[in-house]
């Protein structure tokens, strides 16, 4: 993890304004889940994997404000800019850890986690769901939104190809493109069906993809 510690510690200044350039569909990835995370009445508590910025955070706030959120992450810079963003709220709290080394602090009635997950192995994969699924509550809801790796080799590289396409077509500066494609080596990618079948394997009720752009998904769970 020190390589991805060491990439996103270099673009956390601009990280948020290179979203919309970087994520196609960011207004439906980001936003698709929220209907459900506003029905969840009963919630008081929320775990966000992989944080960063607090982003996806940032869109929960705007459906929960009243919900006790952690956010969690392995860079200092990422989540100082949290701090930055959520700065006079105190029902948030930050912790910097690699949650691979570390079990996942807390129960919680929600977990999060955006653009965080794919860079695991998928030996690690499985382990970070097994732990969000001790750490969350009975009743409570479990939210990935992520990219994944075409079920072909094929449609894989179609995924690609339009994704870098999109990116060099958004406008972005060519020095960010090139951290973008560069950061791409730090991905291990796996394929959405063998994810959703680790989720229900793991114990996970209600799996499924909510919402799908080529290789942008939202990946959902419940515990029962």
């Amino acid at each position: 993890m020190d390589e991805i510690r060491k990439r996103f510690a270099e673009v956390s200044e601009q990280y948020d304004q290179e979203r919309t350039f970087l994520i196609p569909c960011f207004k439906d990835f980001y936003q698709i889940s929220l209907p459900l995370i506003e029905a969840h009445k009963t919630a008081h508590t929320l775990l966000d994997i992989g944080a960063g910025t607090g982003l996806f955070s940032y869109f929960v706030y705007q459906v929960n404000p009243k919900l006790q959120y952690t956010l969690l992450d392995i860079s200092p810079e990422m989540l100082s800019i949290a701090k930055k963003r959520f700065m006079g709220l105190h029902n948030f709290a930050y912790l910097e850890m690699d949650y691979r080394e570390k079990a996942l602090p807390g129960k919680y009635d929600i977990i999060i986690s955006s653009l965080s997950i794919h860079h695991l192995t998928d030996i690690e994969k499985t382990a970070i769901y097994q732990q969000a699924f001790r750490a969350l509550n009975p009743g409570g809801l479990f939210i990935n939104a992520d990219q994944v790796k075409g079920r072909t080799s094929h449609i894989d590289a179609f995924y690609k190809d339009q994704w870098r396409r999109s990116v060099i077509e958004s406008g972005l500066g060519q020095a960010a493109i090139q951290q973008a494609f560069k950061r791409t080596a730090l991905d291990h990618l796996a394929p959405l069906s063998w994810q959703l079948n680790e989720l229900q394997r793991i114990g996970f009720h209600e799996v499924d993809c909510i919402y799908r752009y080529h290789n942008f998904v939202v990946m959902i769970g419940t515990k029962h």
